[in-house]
């Protein structure tokens, strides 16, 4: 009796066996967004970046299929197995550990920041916000520091590079204007150190006018060991007021048009296929380094993509080796992922990982305890 009841479906366990099979199918697909270049075949790399609702939707599959104690219940739980080790990228299983460790010589605590200019995403200067977000910078007492968007005047309260040196107690820092320099003020990358630096570069990874895409680098002398850090800003998706606008009108109503749907695909699809190309020139170049090297910054990309991938291969992603639940470092209008990382050779071992949670700029800062060797 219990076998022919097992094999009869209602109207709705016949719809959610077809969404079951048809999401399991797509989050399979997404599980060959890390291994798939987007110069090649970008397709596949939007189901990367849809990794986790596809998760998400398979675990409602899972819990339906739960309730109804019903053998479909093997189509969700293999489609999220299979992507295990994905899974991992984008999940921490396990308890937040402490972050307070004590200081030792071997230590370097390591901090990455987009900081959007110092001041909300959008908006004009605002100087409680900025300096809420130098109080935040000083409290955490990096030993090194990477700040994607670094603002600064040459004088003034806003002369955010004197700021720095004062809350790292130091002068140690590396300063490239790429988005531009008038002189009296400029915007670019920056590095801050506690420590000297003994040698610095970039890596320009566009060639565009102001473009903040790129890629800065310092060698650290810290007692008698050198590590290099290299701050990174992968290719920005670079959506417009309007765009921004449209995605909050299909979040509210639910209503998508063809022309602005397009129009954001193309960004997405330019933006895939030029990070591609910007991950080998740093690969390239940290393949080259002498030293232990840390490479940290804004990545503009999610843990299930090649970009992701591609940087951490042979290396230490700190999410993956200490992270705890679902990290989510971008906090703007678009959709909220994790983007920003740190990452280590194996110079180094992981003892800590946290994001700071305080919405200031458009990102949150990342934070990580590393151990040199």
């Amino acid at each position: 009796m219990r076998a022919n009841k097992q094999k009869r479906l209602n109207f709705f366990d016949r719809i959610f066996l077809w969404l079951s099979v048809l999401l399991g199918l797509a989050l399979l697909i997404s599980y060959l967004a890390p291994v798939t270049d987007p110069r090649t075949f970008w397709p596949i790399a939007f189901l990367g970046l849809a990794y986790v609702p596809l998760l998400a939707a398979n675990v409602v599959m899972l819990v339906y299929w739960v309730f109804r104690v019903s053998k479909y219940i093997f189509i969700p739980i293999l489609s999220i197995a299979l992507g295990w080790n994905i899974l991992n990228n984008n999940l921490g299983l396990r308890l937040p550990a402490s972050t307070s460790l004590a200081p030792g010589l071997n230590m370097v605590r390591v901090m990455t920041y987009n900081a959007h200019n110092f001041k909300p995403y959008g908006d004009k200067n605002d100087p409680a916000t900025k300096q809420q977000m130098l109080q935040l910078i000083a409290t955490e007492s990096p030993d090194i520091i990477g700040i994607d968007e670094f603002y600064s005047r040459k004088r003034g309260e806003y002369a955010l590079k004197d700021s720095m040196k004062k809350i790292m107690h130091s002068g140690e820092y590396y300063f490239e204007p790429f988005s531009f320099d008038t002189g009296s003020e400029a915007m670019g990358m920056a590095i801050f150190s506690k420590h000297p630096i003994i040698n610095k570069g970039n890596i320009i990874l566009s060639t565009e006018t102001g473009s903040s895409n790129q890629c800065i680098y310092v060698d650290v002398k810290k007692d008698t060991v050198t590590y290099r850090y290299y701050n990174v800003h992968l290719q920005s998706i670079r959506f417009d007021p309007v765009d921004y606008d449209y995605l909050s009108k299909v979040s509210d109503r639910g209503k998508p048009d063809i022309k602005s749907s397009r129009r954001i695909g193309g960004k997405l699809k330019r933006a895939f296929i030029k990070r591609s190309e910007q991950v080998f020139k740093i690969k390239a170049h940290a393949a080259k380094c002498p030293y232990p090297y840390i490479i940290a910054g804004d990545f503009n990309d999610t843990p299930a993509s090649y970009a992701v991938a591609q940087m951490s291969k042979g290396i230490k992603n700190t999410f993956r080796e200490k992270g705890s639940g679902f990290a989510r470092t971008y906090n703007g209008s678009f959709p909220n992922f994790q983007i920003d990382y740190i990452m280590a050779s194996n110079g180094f071992n992981v003892a800590s990982y946290h994001i700071i949670k305080k919405k200031l700029s458009d990102h949150y800062p990342v934070c990580s305890t590393l151990l040199l060797k």
